[in-house]
């Protein structure tokens, strides 16, 4: 009996392992996702009412959802203070601090963090350039990350459940 519930706890620990490695990259591909999103927001509020970057911060933040939403009131408030901070470095800074703890690579951190860098001193037709450029690369970066899930994810299941199996066998 205890080795039926051995095996059974063992099959279940490691399907549930695998469930978790997938939904991690599910959870990852949904942060690029909003990434995406923030860009595209951050394009036609400076195509459209040309404001500068930390008042659509301002209204960006009141579209968006959690950790991002937050951080973007953030940067939008120390900009404000004028402590002699410039945007980059503000934006790196708080986005930096919501993105640190979020599910995504080293490569979609210097993408989105970049977005700082990359806009701060140009008029507004060079920046909604930068924001697409910024936009297309994580676009590309989506698709790769979705064509790679649904061939890992199948993988990954299939070595749960069989390397969970190999497991009750050769222990039990």
């Amino acid at each position: 009996m205890f080795r039926l519930l051995a095996g059974l706890l063992i099959l279940y620990g490691s399907v549930g392992f695998s469930f978790k490695l997938c939904q991690e990259m599910r959870l990852r591909i949904k942060h690029v996702e909003q990434m995406k999103e923030i860009f595209r927001m951050f394009q036609t509020e400076i195509s459209y009412s040309r404001a500068a970057l930390p008042e659509t911060c301002l209204a960006i933040s009141k579209r968006i959802s959690e950790p991002y939403k937050t951080a973007m009131q953030e940067v939008y408030k120390e900009t404000q203070k004028r402590n002699g901070m410039q945007f980059p470095g503000i934006w790196q800074e708080k986005m930096g601090q919501c993105i640190k703890d979020l599910p995504v690579k080293r490569q979609e951190q210097e993408i989105f963090l970049g977005f700082g860098n990359q806009t701060g001193f140009i008029d507004w037709e060079m920046q909604v350039g930068m924001i697409e450029k910024n936009k297309n690369q994580l676009e590309e970066l989506y698709i790769q990350l979705k064509e790679a899930m649904l061939n890992k994810e199948k993988v990954i299941t299939g070595i749960g459940v069989l390397g969970g199996l190999m497991l009750v066998i050769v222990l039990i």
